[in-house]
């Protein structure tokens, strides 16, 4: 008969316990009931969830159901005893490395023991058994599994992580086919239709019909170039190194002078007008890349603003060396369900259904300030229109305390991108 005894917990029971700690099964298999809850009381200061059966039969069926860290069997018992049910254990290969520790009262005979070990067992205790030796071989068995389980756990996470990795190595690859595709399969038949056209559009005798017809025909082929730099502007910015800017010296009020002379040209019946606060501004930007951006907010505030009303487009500078571009416009304040995905790609005004337009304007404007280490952010409400704020430093891609200072000087009310 074993009797349980109220030792305080060793030191390992003490680390199996620990708070938060995963907790193993340990199966004990007795056909003594009292053996059994004395073993139950022995082990409970493990804080493990013990099970407990009458019989060789139930412990199998036990071994079906659940993982076990180890069994703990009485050896003599009727119908299937200990030995012949260690050895069906061991027969099946999810539970042949189970541990199993035989409790005997048998003497310690040679020949016994080494069946018992044949059999399955890795160890033997005798009755009465010593509680604190019992809890101790236990505790060493059930903190190796739950090893093993983190282990396994690791093991399927890191899969995990490689299956993601790989699929996200895929996408990489198919988008870099894709710009492969726009920027040349799609781009040289285009340049060869826009150079046709407009080799036709030259000519000096050219019926009144088909005048029309080829000017619709360059005019859809702009369109279809402009949505063809989008999509290679999109993909680019989604890989790796964001969109690549070529920095060179150059006056951000020419630029803005340029640009703003640009949609005067297109839209003659629209006002917009430049105000600056020195003669120049130089720096060192892309060139090319700021007058993206600053076509695209003005073509923003064109489109978001009463005809009647200008635009504004507005220069400063902010000590050595950061500048600060403004375009602003008297429309209504942008929506305040579509502020939060402003500067996300594929986003469209609330007016914009039949334009031509892949929502990806704003997206880009803000990947090439990025790219120059500056800020891009709006402030719009009904009293004062729309304006959009443009923190630039005077070196493009120079060292961090640039953008930190674009950063600081953005109201913490305002929307950033």
């Amino acid at each position: 008969m074993l009797s349980a005894v109220s030792d305080a917990p060793s030191p390992r029971a003490a680390n199996v316990m620990a708070p938060g700690a995963r907790r193993a099964r340990v199966l004990l298999v007795d056909d003594v009931p009292a053996n059994l809850l004395a073993l139950e009381a022995i082990l409970e200061p493990l804080g493990q969830h013990v099970v407990s059966v009458c019989s060789g039969d139930e412990a199998l069926k036990a071994l079906l159901l659940d993982e076990y860290a180890c069994v703990l069997m009485d050896v003599q018992m009727p119908g299937l005893d200990g030995l012949e049910t260690a050895r069906l254990v061991r027969a099946r290969e999810r539970t042949k490395h189970l541990p199993i520790l035989f409790i005997t009262a048998l003497s310690r005979e040679a020949a016994y023991v080494t069946r018992g070990y044949e059999y399955g067992a890795v160890d033997y205790l005798l009755k009465p058994v010593d509680p604190d030796i019992l809890r101790a071989k236990v505790a060493v068995f059930v903190e190796l599994y739950l090893r093993g389980e983190q282990l396994r756990q690791q093991a399927l996470e890191l899969a995990e992580r490689r299956r993601v990795e790989e699929e996200l190595q895929r996408a990489t690859e198919l988008e870099q086919q894709i710009v492969g595709i726009v920027g040349h399969d799609i781009r040289s038949p285009l340049a060869a239709i826009l150079t046709t056209a407009s080799l036709q559009l030259a000519r000096d005798v050219l019926p009144e019909g088909q005048r029309l017809a080829f000017e619709r025909v360059s005019r859809a082929g702009v369109r279809i170039q402009r949505i063809v730099d989008q999509l290679l502007d999109f993909t680019r910015a989604r890989l790796g190194g964001g969109i690549r800017v070529v920095p060179g010296e150059g006056d951000l009020n020419e630029l803005c002078c340029k640009v703003a002379d640009e949609l005067r040209t297109a839209q003659p019946d629209r006002t917009v007008l430049c105000e600056f606060t020195r003669e120049s501004l130089p720096g060192v930007w892309d060139l090319d890349r700021l007058a993206q951006v600053l076509a695209n907010l003005l073509d923003n505030a064109l489109k978001y603003s009463p005809k009647d009303t200008p635009v504004r487009i507005r220069t400063s500078e902010q000590g050595a060396d950061t500048v600060h571009v403004e375009v602003h416009n008297d429309g209504a304040p942008i929506p305040t369900h579509l502020r939060d995905t402003l500067f996300q790609p594929f986003r469209r005004g609330v007016d914009t259904d039949s334009r031509e337009s892949l929502g990806l304007g704003l997206y880009i404007a803000h990947s090439i300030v990025q790219a120059h280490g500056g800020t891009l952010r709006v402030e719009s409400t009904p009293e004062s229109g729309t304006t959009f704020f443009l923190c630039l430093p005077r070196q493009a891609l120079g060292s961090a305390r640039h953008l930190s200072a674009c950063a600081k000087l953005a109201p913490p009310e305002s929307l950033t991108a």
